[in-house]
């Protein structure tokens, strides 16, 4: 990547009820030198107010754009997927609180489907999912042929969720993520609590 940066002043047009003051602010462009897709070169063009004086300061605001699409991929889990603007909650403190639980589970799912993307074949580990989830998973779609891999574990939440996981179908969206996923720590509950009464 070929990295510079310049400082602009931006003088914004005349609106009625007043003209705004000039905003000076950076440009950083990135462009692809060598692009590995000739025809899809990269080349940002990225506004910021912070300070790019430096090559190491140009750089890091690349490197801040380039976690755009897993900060969009986060915010979609909580929104599309947990539905946290559709809760009626009136209180900051109660929003907050629940966003701080709803936040674990979306950063959860989210590592999960990083990991079914990035490594679909490697073996599940212990942090990956309780032994009880990978139970109830087996009884309902039983036991994939080669062991439980980072992908076919996320498949499974999503089918529990209503995905048909055809040939043609694409990537389980995060809405029916979300709903496998509470169904499945919902049977989880459940047999725990059959456990417990006998």
């Amino acid at each position: 990547m070929a990295v510079r940066a310049t400082r602009v002043v931006l003088r914004p047009p005349y609106r009625p009820g007043g003209q705004l003051s000039p905003e000076e602010v950076f440009v950083v462009e990135a462009r692809e030198v060598n692009p590995y897709h000739p025809e899809e070169p990269i080349h940002w063009l990225l506004l910021t107010t912070l300070d790019c004086l430096t090559y190491e300061q140009a750089r890091r605001i690349v490197q801040l754009y380039a976690c755009r699409w897993i900060i969009e991929e986060y915010h979609k889990a909580l929104k599309t997927g947990a539905g946290i603007e559709r809760t009626q909650l009136q209180e900051r403190c109660r929003v907050e609180a629940l966003l701080a639980i709803l936040s674990l589970v979306a950063v959860r799912l989210l590592n999960l489907k990083l990991a079914a993307a990035e490594s679909p074949d490697l073996p599940l580990s212990a942090q990956d999912v309780e032994p009880e989830d990978l139970c109830i998973l087996e009884a309902r779609f039983g036991r994939p042929p080669g062991g439980w891999t980072k992908r076919n574990l996320w498949i499974c939440i999503a089918r529990l969720g209503g995905f048909l996981a055809r040939r043609s179908d694409g990537l389980p969206g995060w809405q029916t993520l979300w709903r496998g996923w509470n169904r499945l720590r919902a049977m989880s509950e459940g047999a725990q609590l059959m456990r417990r009464c006998g």
